[in-house]
């Protein structure tokens, strides 16, 4: 009698095994598909702060050094985790072509602390578009631009995602020991 509810058990633990072997290879699945799309994020978001540092930014600030209209622009408000940025982001205001405009400021708002709220700001915005406005401090001192600081963080971030795709590749390799002589039958 105990063997029947024995074996009747067996079987019933082996159907469990097998659906606990499907969720397991599923759930496996999904975790590296979404360590490939952390990766894939890390490598072109890095790729793409690199580019901004070192191709667009140097050129934006050529074009306003050789082009760019002075303005005055005021400031808003300065205040730490304004928008989706944790850091102190600053926020100004600036009439241009008869149109009111307010922005958050991209670039380096530390030359912004101690002005109060109102003080003018010069600017340099483009005459062909002029929704691109630097002020003329971080045009004088290409802020950002070129080889800095940002470069640098976004050639770190495409190193670690590649790190990342090289380290799931690593968990790829086959683990069964190789026969010594490929060849050769290992007995």
């Amino acid at each position: 009698m105990q063997s029947k509810w024995l074996g009747a058990r067996t079987m019933f633990n082996a159907q469990m095994d097998d659906t606990g072997r499907r969720h397991a290879l599923r759930r496996l699945r999904f975790y590296a598909a979404l360590a490939i799309l952390v990766c894939l994020f890390f490598v072109i978001y890095g790729a793409f702060v690199a580019w901004d540092s070192y191709h667009r930014l140097p050129h934006v600030y050529a074009a306003l050094r050789a082009r760019g209209v002075p303005a005055t622009a005021n400031l808003v408000r300065c205040a730490p985790g304004f928008g989706a940025y944790r850091g102190v982001r600053c926020r100004l205001s600036l009439r241009f072509d008869g149109r009111l405009r307010a922005w958050d400021y991209p670039e380096d708002s530390a030359q912004f602390k101690g002005l109060a709220v109102g003080a003018a700001i010069p600017v340099l915005v483009d005459p062909s578009n002029s929704s691109i406005v630097y002020t003329r401090r971080d045009v004088e001192h290409r802020t950002n631009a070129g080889t800095s600081v940002v470069f640098w963080y976004g050639v770190g971030l495409v190193v670690l995602g590649l790190a990342g795709f090289a380290g799931l590749l690593w968990l790829r390799r086959p683990t069964m020991p190789r026969p010594r002589w490929a060849n050769r039958w290992p007995g």
